[in-house]
């Protein structure tokens, strides 16, 4: 077995870069790969003869101990904003971004740990203020991680590495603690708003039935843009607006991750075809969690939890009726999607939808009955879907997996609809966002996507068109579903 030791030694806050040096002591097999992902890699030196071969870089091991630095680009845009930054106050990024771990690691087991690696020490001579916030901690420059298993190895990826200068705010609830790290430029992070992000770790806190958890929250100001620092089971780290309704559903669909990572660290989950109903369950709560906040503070966010899932279901029927080759699929589908795009469809529209009408429809009398079942699941055996769901639906398990988990029947959440959610300008705006958001997941593997603006003159347009259009773009049954739920968009969809 052998040491990775790892030190990011420099950093250029022009070029928004990292350097980093590597070694690794006693590698026995005659080569050894290097997992590049997210790193953007600017340059790469090894004492032995090294190449690039796809998603890795292989090394002929000629050598013993194996000694290679690199220099990573940071500060990349993201959906988010930029991911991670590089500044003389301020160094954020996420262990995905700087990292090159081998991939023993990161195939290494959900239950033993690794047989081929004993630790993993980072080291930070980073010259500038520094409040240090890494996983692993052990001393302010230093990280160890012995023993390594799979879910510490998502951790080290996933984490927010952070440096510089930061206040503190604790609070101990029961045996868990949330620290909250900020940057003193956000003014408006006052008492009450840093009183309702502990009200919504106690949330989780409850429903995950968790004890000993410790989550540290590191709050960014605008960069000018907004800023992702990395989100892991423990660290999370982000640019924050209190205002900003958007940026407390991210925080809450976060915390969710956080909690379940802790409480069942298994790959199963980051891996299709599970991955949708783990970030189905994320953007469900994203919702619900905020519950949590209090009544003068959802008031200031003119929070509606009830209009965000009437806005996630019209952005679905939009979508799936308006280009059906592209957005007809079912979940259990995830394994063959190659389309990013269709993958945050699936992740962030879709799944959650499937959630709502599971917990609708068969958790009247127990609430929140996929997450308790979830937590009842054994640690010690791989997650079954099969199982999962049969113990929520019973003897209708077939049926609901024949229409919404292997097919792609329209799911039935019409009663989402209240008129008063959304005027007609609200709805073309909120459509306009939704298109730009599919234009920003799909321009990159096609680059001839072109999104539609819609307008309420264009609407009025198509109210006219539609009573002599023949096109139709689903069912008589489900166009008349349609109507009644919305008018507005059935005119949209009937005339596209």
């Amino acid at each position: 077995m052998h040491t990775l030791n790892y030190k990011i030694s420099h950093y250029d806050t022009l070029k928004q870069t990292l350097t980093i040096e590597a070694t690794f002591s006693s590698v026995t097999d005659p080569a050894l790969n290097l997992f590049k992902g997210k790193v953007k890699l600017l340059s790469f030196e090894c004492n032995c003869k090294a190449q690039d071969v796809g998603p890795y870089i292989e090394i002929q091991v000629t050598q013993n101990p194996i000694v290679f630095s690199y220099t990573v680009q940071i500060g990349s845009p993201a959906k988010h904003g930029f991911y991670g930054m590089v500044s003389h106050d301020l160094t954020a990024f996420a262990g995905e971004q700087a990292f090159l771990f081998p991939t023993t690691l990161l195939t290494s087991s959900s239950f033993t740990p690794s047989t081929v690696i004993k630790e993993i020490e980072i080291n930070y001579n980073l010259k500038q203020p520094i409040c240090t916030v890494v996983p692993f901690k052990k001393a302010e420059t230093t990280s160890v991680c012995e023993s390594p298993k799979w879910c510490h190895a998502y951790e080290l990826m996933k984490s927010s590495y952070i440096f510089g200068h930061l206040d503190v705010f604790e609070a101990t609830i029961g045996s868990n603690t949330l620290h909250i790290y900020y940057e003193d430029t956000l003014k408006t992070l006052d008492e009450h708003i840093l009183n309702n992000m502990v009200n919504l770790f106690k949330y989780y806190a409850e429903h995950f039935k968790m004890s000993h958890h410790h989550l540290s929250l590191v709050l960014l100001d605008i960069h000018p843009e907004p800023i992702l620092g990395g989100c892991g089971s423990h660290i999370i780290c982000a640019s924050f607006t209190p205002e900003n309704l958007r940026d407390w559903q991210l925080l809450a669909h976060r915390m969710f991750h956080s909690f379940m990572d802790v409480k069942l660290p298994l790959s199963d989950f980051h891996m299709p075809p599970q991955l949708w109903l783990t970030e189905g369950l994320a953007t469900y709560y994203e919702n619900m969690a905020l519950n949590a906040l209090d009544k003068s503070l959802k008031e200031k966010l003119n929070l509606n939890i009830a209009k965000e899932f009437h806005r996630l279901y019209t952005r679905y029927l939009y979508a799936k009726f308006k280009d059906p080759s592209r957005f007809s699929f079912p979940p259990m589908a995830e394994k063959q999607i190659r389309s990013a795009g269709q993958l945050e469809f699936l992740h962030y529209t879709h799944a959650p939808l499937v959630v709502k009408y599971i917990e609708d429809t068969f958790g009247t009398s127990e609430p929140h009955i996929m997450l308790r079942t979830l937590l009842n699941f054994s640690l010690c055996e791989p997650f079954s879907l099969q199982v999962f769901f049969t113990k929520i639906l019973g003897q209708q398990v077939h049926t609901f997996a024949r229409h919404f988990l292997f097919g792609d029947d329209t799911l039935p959440l019409w009663y989402l609809k209240t008129p008063e959610h959304f005027t007609p300008q609200e709805l073309i705006d909120d459509l306009n966002y939704f298109e730009y958001m599919l234009y920003s997941w799909f321009i990159l593997e096609d680059p001839n996507y072109k999104p539609a603006v819609l307008s309420l003159d264009h609407l009025e347009e198509r109210v006219t068109l539609s009573k002599h259009a023949a096109f139709n773009f689903a069912s008589p049954h489900i166009e008349n579903e349609v109507k009644t739920y919305s008018l507005p968009l059935y005119y949209l969809l009937k005339t596209l």
